[in-house]
């Protein structure tokens, strides 16, 4: 055995030893850390840690080290928690300090403008840099994004999944009325009314594949498209108005159990407090232990038990961590308790959401620490591929998402590569450019002027950083006509307090002269194809596996749409024309009607489609 093997060995039983590496693990992974070349094969690093790493027997004081400690009971309080959600994901300590990446500034001095590329980025959480993958004119750094793994359909690197949301809507299902009726006037009260769904991951995943911080939008082949802050009031029923939240400071453990209406001794014991965060199992415990059913508006622990429920929601859906607690500054923009309806929970919220996308796009991180339902929510609308078989007939429902009966189980979900090839081959057919265009009316009135925020750049607070909307890049979501836009801004996360950015949080700022005028979609598609990345997945005939022969299928199904397309149209022909000759010969006795009167229905001709299976693949261009 050589030195480097040697080596290999002791450094992985030192990452088992700190419980952060599974066995398998990419031996890139611990050459890199190791800063080793990487000459050797992968079954041989695995190989080496499967053989001596269950065959070497550990000192006793390595033993001690991997026993489980003992968890302290408190009171029962642990059969009062909520049943836990299937969408949730247990904490690992590999990500304690995730690394947010730089967003976006329109300021257009670009002063103290900062990139995370710059930014050390270390721990074996992060994902691994792609070679050999060109960036283009607008979208640069496209090995660190994730989109180079699909290049060679690989597994997604997200593994984290951080949202409770099933245990809120248990929580609300069995509240009193007076506490349904305290949390429905709060800005999240709409929310809570929203069907619950069983989220499909993989299309989740395969969508985060295709979000670009660059521009904080989603690239298809076929176009741009963003989540304007519209459609995310519309699916989520939460406002985008009121005070900007700031940076908020740390509260003492003594102020946030005051608040919360137990006793400091009480959070010690129980472990719900570390570095003046909150342990969302202890918050849930409170919750269970409650009488939520029977509470009233007249008890004592009214307003304490609405603090905490509100907090609840926060850190479960919206504000997650990785160790699955929440900031307990939030509870001072709960006191009093009335304080809280000030605040713009709908900006945060949305730039939590963009925040959340950027950072897992550029492999900062492996868990998904945003409210992640919502991107399926969004494609319900947008995508026609993925929107669910029923839908409820009810066009006045708000928020519109409740609209949608999605996927109870996992068979109806997508693949991942069911998923991605599906957004390789969009074409603008199957994209609703304007979803809520029929619902003015219910803009108007529940919205709020969200509609304002359309064809404008602007920046939405969340928690003393900035994430932006670059309205100019999707005017086509506001109008459905195609203009090419500048390229945009350098990207800051600074919140800076001039008149410039107050006016940017408060109505944005006009773009008119960051757009060309009007264009065609074909001489937009012909702009864009040349800066953005287009197809990612590799063709079906190059993969290897048993994925070739059914690939190749696959392709020419897709080379056959055109034909389908024609018959389809000739089967709907076929039916119009049989109705109006039995409309003729409804009876007998009209004279006019003879069999030579009946011509037969002359069908288009069918275009020439080779079958063999060694031609060159057609590309689809439905939507030039």
């Amino acid at each position: 055995m050589d030195e480097e093997e040697l080596k290999i060995i002791k450094f992985s039983q030192q990452l088992q030893l700190k419980k952060i590496m599974p066995f398998g693990i990419p031996c890139q992974h611990i050459l890199v850390a190791m800063q080793l070349p990487f000459p050797m094969q992968k079954y041989h690093v695995v190989l080496l840690l499967n053989i001596h790493l269950t065959s070497m027997p550990l000192l006793p004081t390595q033993r001690n080290h991997m026993v489980r400690p003992k968890r302290m009971r408190s009171g029962g309080s642990s059969s009062a928690r909520p049943e836990q959600d299937e969408d949730y994901v247990p904490p690992t300590d590999v990500e304690e300090h995730p690394i947010e990446s730089s967003r976006a500034s329109a300021s257009s001095s670009g002063a103290g403008a900062s990139s995370s590329r710059g930014r050390r980025r270390s721990g074996l959480d992060l994902v691994p840099e792609v070679l050999g993958v060109p960036d283009t004119p607008l979208l640069k750094g496209l090995g660190e994004h994730i989109s180079a793994l699909c290049r060679n359909q690989e597994r997604t690197p997200i593994s984290g999944w951080r949202c409770t949301w099933k245990n809120v809507l248990t929580f609300y299902q069995v509240a009193s009325p007076a506490l349904r009726d305290a949390l429905g006037r709060t800005p999240l009260g709409s929310f809570l009314t929203i069907p619950r769904i069983q989220s499909d991951r993989r299309l989740i995943a395969a969508l985060c594949e295709r979000w670009f911080g660059d521009t904080n939008t989603f690239h298809f082949p076929c176009c741009e498209l963003a989540i304007t802050p519209l459609d995310f009031v519309m699916l989520t029923g939460i406002q985008i108005v009121g005070e900007v939240i700031p940076p908020l400071p740390d509260i003492s453990m003594d102020r946030a159990a005051a608040l919360m209406g137990v006793s400091p001794a009480t959070v010690a014991s129980d472990s719900g407090w570390e570095a003046s965060k909150v342990k969302l199992s202890w918050l849930g415990s409170i919750l269970g232990e409650v009488a939520l059913a029977v509470i009233d508006l007249d008890s004592p622990a009214f307003t304490s038990i609405l603090r905490v429920f509100l907090l609840f929601i926060l850190g479960s859906c919206f504000f997650m961590t990785d160790r699955s607690f929440v900031d307990s500054s939030f509870l001072s923009l709960m006191d009093p308790i009335d304080r809280f309806d000030t605040f713009d929970w709908g900006g945060a919220i949305y730039a939590s959401i963009l925040a959340g996308l950027s950072r897992v796009s550029r492999g900062g991180g492996r868990s998904a620490r945003f409210f992640y339902p919502f991107l399926e929510m969004w494609a319900h609308e947008y995508l026609d591929p993925f929107r669910p078989t029923l839908r409820i007939p009810d066009i006045t429902s708000f928020p519109r998402s409740s609209r949608w009966s999605a996927p109870c189980s996992k068979v109806d979900s997508h693949l991942l590569d069911k998923a991605r090839e599906e957004l390789d081959r969009l074409t603008m057919r199957r994209v609703t450019l304007r979803p809520f265009v029929d619902l003015e009316d219910m803009i108007r009135l529940l919205c709020r002027g969200a509609r304002r925020f359309l064809g404008r750049r602007v920046a939405f607070s969340y928690l003393g950083t900035c994430e932006y909307f670059l309205g100019e890049r999707v005017l086509h979501q506001c109008d459905g006509e195609f203009r090419i836009p500048l390229p945009p801004p350098e990207m800051t996360p600074i919140l800076d307090h001039d008149a410039f950015m107050g006016e940017m949080r408060t109505a944005g700022v006009p773009i008119h002269h960051l757009a060309g005028e009007v264009v065609t979609h074909s001489f937009y598609l012909s702009w864009f194809r040349g800066v953005s990345i287009g197809p990612i997945m590799r063709p079906f005939s190059t993969r290897p596996g048993a994925t070739e022969v059914g690939g190749k299928l696959v392709e020419k199904y897709f080379q056959m749409r055109p034909l389908l397309a024609i018959l389809e149209e000739d089967n709907r022909a076929l039916t119009e024309e049989n109705a109006r000759l039995r409309g003729r010969c409804a009876t007998f006795e009209d004279p006019s009607v003879t069999l030579a009167e009946i011509p037969p229905h002359q069908c288009r001709p069918r275009p020439d489609l080779s079958f063999d299976f060694d031609a060159d693949s057609a590309q689809d261009d439905d939507e030039d």
